[in-house]
This record gives C-alpha cells, sequence and structure tokens, in this order.
C-alpha cells in the first residue's frame, strides 16, 4: 500500500492506545530470527536494543514541555505516548536481556552510553532533544509503515516469538508519530532546527547502527564472511531494501508544510488493534499462544 497525502490531520477514528504486553521471546528463541540470517538479524537486534534507553529519552524530552501544552488533547496524547513508550522500552529490554545471556554484551555498554548522554542532553539542551525525538519518530513512523504495509518483506520473515513483537510495535508508533512533533510546533515550530535534526539523527543512525552490528556479528564469526554481505546489504539498499524503499516517505519531512499525518497509514493497524482486543496478539506468530497483559 502505498504513502498518500492528505491533511494535517489523523482519522476520526484515529486513538493512542497503551497495550501492556509480554512476549515470547526466551532463551530457547533462535538465534537467527528474521529470515535465519544473521546479518538481518542482527541489524535487527543493533536497532531495536536501542530502545531501552531511546525510548526513555523520547519521554524525557516530550514530558519536559507538558507545562507549556494548553490543549487538552495533546496532553492526553502526551500521557499516552509516554505509557507507550515505557512499555515499548520494557520490552526490548526483555530482548536485551536475552542477548546478553547469549553473549552480545557490547550492547549492554553501549546503552549506558546512549542512557548517559540521553540524560545530559535532556537536562542541558531540552530544545535540542526534542528536536531530535521528533526526527527520530519519523524513523519509527516510516520503518513501521514499511513492516505493516509490505509485511511479506519486514515482518512475516521473524521467527514467530518475534513477529507479534514487530506488529505491535509498529502500530503503536503509527499511532502516536506526531505527538513529538506536535509537542514542537506548539511550543516552537521554526522549520530550520527540524531540518538540522533531521540531518543530524539520519547521520547518527547511519553511524550507530555498523557500530552496534560489529560485535555482533563478530561474536558469530561472520564478520568478514562474503555471503553475510551478499545477503544483507540488499536487504538495507537494494531496490526493496528497508532504507531505500521509503525513500520518498523520508523526504516528506523537508517539506515547509510537512505533517506526520500527510502519511494516513492509520488504517494499517486495524489487524493489531482487532486481535489485541480480541486478546490474542500473540497469535500474530504461528504458535498461536494467547496475550499476556
Amino acid at each position: 500500500m502505498s504513502a498518500v497525502m492528505s491533511p494535517n490531520a489523523p482519522p476520526s477514528a484515529h486513538k493512542i492506545t497503551p497495550r501492556d504486553v509480554t512476549f515470547n521471546i526466551t532463551d530457547q528463541s533462535p538465534k537467527f530470527w528474521f529470515d535465519n540470517d544473521p546479518f538481518k538479524t542482527h541489524f535487527f537486534n543493533a536497532f531495536f536494543t536501542t530502545f531501552p534507553p531511546g525510548e526513555e529519552f523520547f519521554v524525557r524530552s516530550v514530558i519536559h514541555y507538558r507545562g507549556q501544552i494548553t490543549d487538552p488533547k495533546l496532553q492526553q496524547e502526551i500521557t499516552d505516548f509516554s505509557t507507550q513508550e515505557g512499555h515499548h522500552s520494557r520490552c526490548h529490554q526483555d530482548h536485551m536481556d536475552v542477548l546478553t545471556r547469549q553473549g552480545y554484551t557490547s550492547l549492554v555498554r553501549e546503552n549506558k552510553l546512549i542512557d548517559t548522554l540521553g540524560k545530559w542532553a535532556n537536562r542541558r539542551y531540552p530544545l535540542s532533544s526534542l528536536l531530535s525525538t521528533l526526527a527520530l519518530e519519523h524513523f519509527t513512523a516510516i520503518l513501521s509503515h514499511q513492516a505493516l504495509s509490505e509485511p511479506e518483506l519486514f515482518a512475516d520473515p521473524a521467527h514467530e516469538d518475534f513477529a507479534p513483537l514487530f506488529k505491535w510495535h509498529a502500530a503503536e508508533e503509527i499511532e502516536h508519530k506526531a505527538v513529538a512533533y506536535d509537542v514542537y510546533m506548539s511550543i516552537d515550530g521554526r522549520y530550520w532546527p527540524r531540518v538540522v535534526a533531521m540531518i543530524g539523527s539520519t547521520l547518527g543512525l547511519l553511524l550507530i547502527l555498523p557500530i552496534r552490528m560489529t560485535p555482533l556479528l563478530y561474536k558469530d564469526g561472520v564478520l568478514f564472511s562474503w555471503k553475510t554481505w551478499r545477503n544483507g546489504l540488499p536487504f538495507l539498499f537494494g531496490k526493496k531494501g528497508l532504507f531505500t524503499k521509503p525513500w520518498r516517505h523520508y523526504m516528506q519531512f523537508y517539506r515547509r508544510d510537512f505533517h506526520p499525518w500527510n502519511v494516513q497509514d492509520y488504517n494499517l493497524i486495524a489487524e493489531v488493534q482487532k486481535i489485541y482486543e480480541k486478546g490474542e496478539l500473540l497469535s500474530i506468530g504461528k504458535n498461536k499462544k494467547t496475550v499476556s497483559a
């Protein structure tokens, strides 16, 4: 399903629903859980495990300006955003704990550094922190859109223990994708700072993900394997790659009149909403387990 332009407002049915879920990611889950491929798996391992300190940074960045928000609807969305992000942090920490027990200890050290820098930035540079948050939320919205619009490429290859986590997180990212942006537009709204923030966030992600992936691939003895890169790089940068397919979606951010709801993709989360309400969120995977909340 392609992204389409529309007015800067969510659909009338839109709501942000925190869903406190426990997933079936354990020490018995397969090591190469995405398409049975080490590169693809470790890309997502490197990315997903930034969420525990990253989501907490996002929440602090948004809540800092809560006292300046007078719109009661946005106030409630800040609350729901913060609750959702708290659940995301916990669930991805559970995944991180499994990886740590498997011996991928570099992630722990890196996350301590990310957390320390994040807390420092929140204290010293709150506006820059909010700008970084809204830029990075655009990335998560893009990747969530990809995961749900083309699941055969970006979600279904995940093992049954991980597929529900993929789609749950993607759905909630789409639900709250405009909150940080709306807070910024309410308290500042200038164009050039958000453009600078997006450029910096883009470069930062392109730097941090290879840094985090390298020791994971090295530990498994596949860092210098030609097969690893032959299979992995097209997944990110090929014609249907995770980074290349949503290029136009990414570039929309640089428009002066951009708003996250220019992309009307709320319909993509209907499956997750429905099965959560039925208490069967984990049935997204093949094992048909019941949701634990």
